[in-house]
């Protein structure tokens, strides 16, 4: 699905972005709430925090860097895979910085050896690597779907007999059906963004491609083949994802 603020982005990013910059907010307020002396309302302030975030990491987050996380560390030499990575390690760091001082400050199940007692530089750490955390994210955000990609010189020469091309763009495959003959081999073309080609079945899949690369698969059977892209979409026919359906 795509987002409402008009990026490329898909809706889960942009929420998930505005999202964050809110929850980034509520801490420098919960900030106000302690120094007014208001522990009480700080406290539910910050907790709630710490768990909307774990909710956006486990059902935005987490599966957005699972779906390239087989591709490190050799990927690292890419700022796409580079910056979310650097923005997950520092993620989980403050959230679990967060869920500490929350355990410290409302509970008793931590033993006293494990408990701080100087308040202002533990909540101070963590809001600055919060915020930190988030400025990362935005320029996340930005590689991902703002940043401009190199193109590739088009080949002048036309495709040969037998041979089917698929445009890769943000969000989606263009066509999103294609029918096909068998012995065809169809080749998707990155023309924006990052982006991979994954057979719903496994029977076939790419790396993560880039602007002006592309995927060739051969279909030398009958049959409908369901594909998806493993960044932004899902097997089912969810979000960017197509069909090619090879006939004799």
């Amino acid at each position: 699905m795509k987002g409402f603020l008009g990026t490329g982005a898909t809706f889960h990013a942009d929420l998930n972005l505005l999202a964050q910059f809110a929850m980034g907010l509520a801490l420098l307020g919960g900030m106000l709430l302690a120094r007014k002396k208001r522990f009480a309302a700080h406290g539910i302030c910050q907790a709630t925090v710490m768990l909307l975030n774990l909710v956006a990491i486990a059902l935005v987050m987490w599966p957005s860097f699972r779906a390239f996380e087989p591709q490190l560390p050799g990927a690292l030499r890419d700022r796409y895979f580079a910056v979310a990575t650097v923005h997950a390690t520092l993620g989980i760091a403050a959230e679990l910085l967060g869920i500490y001082i929350v355990l410290v400050a409302g509970t008793n199940i931590l033993p006293q050896r494990l408990r701080f007692q100087r308040w202002k530089p533990w909540m101070r750490a963590e809001l600055a690597l919060w915020w930190l955390v988030l400025l990362i994210g935005v320029g996340t955000y930005y590689v991902w779907y703002l940043a401009p990609e190199a193109k590739a010189t088009p080949r002048a020469t036309a495709m040969p007999v037998g041979r089917v091309t698929v445009k890769v763009t943000n969000f989606a495959f263009i066509p999103r059906e294609a029918s096909v003959k068998t012995g065809t081999t169809v080749a998707w073309v990155d023309d924006a963004g990052r982006h991979s080609v994954e057979a719903d079945d496994s029977s076939f899949k790419s790396e993560t491609l880039v602007s002006g690369k592309q995927f060739e698969h051969t279909f030398t059977q009958p049959g409908v083949y369901a594909y998806h892209c493993g960044l932004h979409g899902a097997a089912g026919g969810k979000d960017m994802a197509g069909v090619v359906t090879v006939v004799k």
